[in-house]
């Protein structure tokens, strides 16, 4: 079974996905935002209430895009079957292809054994987090401005993330997530951007970009913690993914000071619904 959870029982839903971290932060940074208002327009699932083992956040609608990007959390590999159950309903009246964020490797594996036409669209990434005491000030160059992300850059920004083909939607994603999530900028002496950084819809900090010329001047040590700081004075569990081959990154996240969070890797996956798997067969 799928129940909507209403507007009225997220705070409820908060507490308890509060005592999930942070296996469930996703699901937790998502529901905080639809109670103080910066997301609307999601609908929220679980397979039961008050009590739940999984949960679900999607569009409330159907969105003209090759997939659909889900947040999800689902307690223990035993409870597969019921987040099985949940995104079929979700896809079936979305009436389109999920992609699924914020789910643990192990649960991922179980659920990729139901449906042969679902498929991880990466490698797994490993969970880093930052504690409060590792975030410190970083001095800026003479010579750069601090600032946010804007509509201008949302070009720049796109074509410099690597996986921006995966998603059709691409530019309008990344454009709603510069207007209600923080992000970090540095500009140079032009007014052209040169470091960014900014907190992801899911919940996790990414799309971290640095011109290399510029690397000597640790600027994506400078946005890293300049967002950080944002994000803790907001109260908000600060963490990374980092897909396992990426070792560059992976080294510039452990020198930042970053915790690896223990038994913690998250994939990606398309998952179709059972129709649209049916009409491929």
């Amino acid at each position: 079974m799928a129940h909507r959870i209403l507007s009225d029982d997220y705070c409820s839903l908060e507490k308890s996905l509060k005592n999930d971290m942070p296996f469930s932060v996703s699901a937790y940074y998502i529901v905080t935002q639809l109670i103080k208002g910066s997301l609307t327009n999601r609908s929220v699932w679980v397979d039961s209430w008050p009590t739940y083992s999984v949960v679900v956040v999607s569009d409330n609608q159907h969105k003209n895009a090759g997939l659909q990007r889900v947040c999800c959390f689902c307690r223990d590999l035993k409870n597969t079957l019921a987040l099985d159950t949940v995104l079929q309903h979700v896809a079936k009246l979305l009436s389109n292809t999920l992609l699924l964020f914020g789910l643990r490797s192990g649960v991922l594996d179980q659920l990729l054994s139901y449906r042969s036409a679902a498929y991880r669209v990466s490698n797994d990434a490993v969970v880093m987090h930052m504690p409060k005491e590792n975030i410190r000030q970083i001095s800026i160059p003479e010579g750069f401005m601090v600032t946010t992300l804007k509509q201008e850059h949302v070009e720049t920004v796109v074509q410099e993330w690597p996986y921006s083909g995966t998603f059709s939607d691409c530019k309008e994603w990344i454009c709603d997530m510069m207007k209600q999530f923080p992000s970090v900028c540095i500009e140079n002496e032009h007014g052209k951007p040169i470091a960014w950084v900014l907190q992801q819809d899911y919940g996790y900090i990414g799309m971290l970009h640095f011109v290399p010329e510029y690397r000597r001047a640790k600027l994506g040590s400078a946005v890293t913690m300049l967002l950080m700081e944002k994000l803790h004075k907001e109260g908000n569990y600060i963490c990374s993914s980092i897909t396992v081959e990426n070792k560059t990154s992976i080294a510039f996240h452990e020198r930042t000071k970053f915790n690896y969070v223990d038994d913690f890797k998250i994939g990606f996956v398309v998952y179709p619904s059972e129709e649209s798997s049916q009409n491929q067969i």
